[in-house]
């Protein structure tokens, strides 16, 4: 019985898993395919949002969180999500005549591995009832929006305009405070996810300066 009982518990029942697939799927399919146009047609303030990481991060965090997946499954779903945005993305930008390669060394289809399991891990860890663990999985959506405001403030300014950059930090600290007064309310936990927010973030700014 406990080795029938033991993938439940690890990983939920199959009509859960596949609930939660679904929801992965259908999220990161429309959402990839409508970047490549949005490149092309967004206006030139906010053109800047279909070349941003963060809301591809965002929008496979929210999708798996949506699915309520245990932390295996998440984890997985973290990853497919990355690379079906990336698949979509590509797709849709050949059929649109632009040449796009979303295969193995892609850097998107590489990159789509560790943030993937930060995105899974965050996604279920903000659904547990430990206010640490909460305060881990809300600190990186924050991270990711603040990481890549700062960059784009200070690195492409020039080029995009401050609009999107400025929302990007501007959602990060509302992540940050929404969370601490709703979900964390006591010191160490906000102390914490405000931390690897920030240090997150300064991480994220200086890869993106060294790529």
């Amino acid at each position: 019985m406990s080795s029938t009982i033991w993938p439940v518990r690890a990983l939920g029942t199959w009509q859960t898993v596949v609930r939660a697939a679904a929801i992965v799927v259908v999220a990161a399919v429309v959402i990839g395919g409508l970047t490549s146009p949005a490149q092309q047609y967004l206006p030139d303030a906010i053109r800047s949002l279909a070349n941003a990481a963060g809301p591809w991060f965002v929008t496979v965090l929210a999708a798996v969180y949506a699915g309520r997946s245990r932390p295996i499954v998440a984890v997985v779903l973290g990853i497919a999500g990355f690379l079906l945005l990336n698949i979509s993305y590509g797709v849709v930008s050949e059929l649109r005549g632009f040449a796009y390669s979303a295969g193995p060394y892609n850097i998107w289809s590489i990159l789509a591995f560790p943030v993937g399991v930060v995105a899974g891990l965050a996604a279920s860890w903000l659904r547990s009832s430990r206010p640490m663990l909460v305060a881990m999985g809300a600190a990186a959506p924050a991270a990711v929006l603040l990481g890549e405001g700062m960059y784009g403030l200070t690195v492409n300014l020039a080029t995009t305009g401050p609009v999107v950059w400025v929302l990007e930090l501007v959602g990060g600290v509302a992540l940050l405070v929404v969370f601490s007064l709703v979900s964390l309310r006591r010191v160490r936990p906000i102390a914490l996810c405000v931390g690897l927010a920030v240090a997150g973030a300064v991480v994220l700014d200086t890869g993106l300066r060294l790529v």
